[in-house]
């Protein structure tokens, strides 16, 4: 296939993605509204709000059913096309940015925190996943180059939050909560090989089916109800049957998305058609998004009940500004990006509720309470000055696109 041929069906999806996202520019604006109201729920109930070590059984079943289907509606609006280059940032940024976030995230909470090496590798890979819907809603300076980071952030954000998880399970078998084999083998082979490549073929073939259903049953004549069952359907086999087979839940749920967003194929030709109704995929907006202000306002209600330090908030703009922007440019790195991707990137990397589930996780596992309550308020802490800093400085960043209308 010819370059140009190649080039112009991405610049046509590339200019649809940005017709579709022209009345979308509200939730990381709504999600300061949701984390100052649930702090003062928190404040004011105080004293009847239970700590997150003594009720994690409710939070983690909540956060994680909250992040597989914010994966899933993610994955429903990633029909990307086959050029190779759309996917290999997210792809770096997923891979080696998360790893150096993580390293540096310890490294620093080692020095400036006092935690040992397996704590802090633990607290690093909770924080280091970004979120693929906070990140990929921020309004944005009028750029070529403006829908291209749309998508970098969502995709980065979903693979990022979906593939944290052998990091936290490599964290806590350093700690002995989780067991890791001789030499780490057992964690290479099953907790990481297997549980990647298993959870993206599982998807894929879940995708693939459902879309062979839906087709069969020519669900878009019959209303959106049967076609909301299928895709409850979809969800359900590929996170149960991931479950089963020990691969990633999170991974099969992302790409039983973008399968049924690609009308079941791997590849397709050009640029995909549209395989969802207007309607249902403006659902799937709304539910990523409704759930995400949910768990958002849960934050704050934790944070005001937590125990914070001004520390722990300069620790988070030490994250936020220091740590993010040098791993973004080792992910991209030998890559030809944009000054305005590598900036926007860089900046635009909000942590969500990713990290909110893998702190219940982690918690669960029995840290103790001593650790177990300061894990807490420091990812609480990164958390809420993250939400709170990306809204405040993606303010000024709108006038530049009211201007141009």
């Amino acid at each position: 296939m010819r370059r140009s041929q190649i080039i112009k069906p991405r610049n046509a999806w590339l200019k649809r993605m940005s017709l579709q996202r022209a009345h979308v520019g509200w939730p990381l604006s709504g999600a300061v509204v949701c984390l100052a109201f649930g702090i003062v729920c928190g404040v004011w109930g105080a004293r009847q709000m239970p700590r997150l070590s003594e009720h994690v059984g409710v939070l983690k079943p909540l956060s994680e059913a909250a992040l597989i289907v914010s994966l899933f509606c993610v994955g429903l609006q990633l029909p990307a096309p086959r050029d190779w280059r759309t996917w290999r940032v997210p792809l770096h940024l997923a891979s080696l940015t998360l790893l150096a976030s993580a390293a540096l995230i310890a490294g620093a909470a080692s020095v400036f925190l006092g935690l040992s090496f397996a704590q802090a590798l633990l607290l690093g890979a909770i924080l280091a996943p970004t979120d693929p819907v906070l990140g990929a809603h921020a309004r944005l300076p009028v750029s070529p180059d403006q829908e291209e980071v749309r998508f970098t952030l969502r995709a980065e954000g979903a693979l990022s939050s979906a593939l944290s998880l052998s990091l936290v399970l490599l964290a806590l078998g350093l700690m002995g909560h989780h067991e890791l084999g001789p030499l780490a083998l057992r964690w290479l082979t099953l907790d990481l090989g297997w549980a990647i490549a298993a959870g993206l073929a599982l998807g894929c073939a879940v995708g693939a089916a459902v879309s062979y259903a839906r087709v069969r049953l020519d669900v878009a004549r019959q209303g959106g109800m049967l076609e909301m069952l299928l895709f409850l359907s979809a969800i359900a086999l590929a996170y149960g049957g991931a479950f089963v087979i020990h691969g990633s839940g999170f991974l099969a749920v992302l790409s039983a998305g973008s399968m049924l967003a690609r009308g079941g194929r791997l590849w397709p030709a050009g640029v995909p058609m549209r395989s969802l109704p207007r309607s249902l995929a403006s659902i799937a907006g709304q539910i990523e998004r409704g759930t995400e202000l949910v768990i958002v306002a849960l934050v704050g209600a934790l944070l005001a009940t937590s125990q914070m330090r001004v520390a722990l908030f300069l620790f988070a703009l030490l994250v936020l500004i220091g740590v993010r922007p040098i791993g973004v440019r080792i992910g991209v790195s030998g890559l030809a990006t944009s000054g305005f991707m590598r900036r926007m990137v860089g900046w635009f990397g909000v942590r969500g509720i990713a990290s909110v589930y893998y702190l219940a996780y982690a918690v669960e596992q029995g840290l103790g309470a001593a650790f177990a309550s300061q894990l807490t308020a420091i990812t609480l802490a990164v958390l809420a000055t993250s939400i709170a800093l990306h809204a405040l400085t993606a303010l000024p960043l709108q006038r530049p696109v009211d201007q141009k209308g």
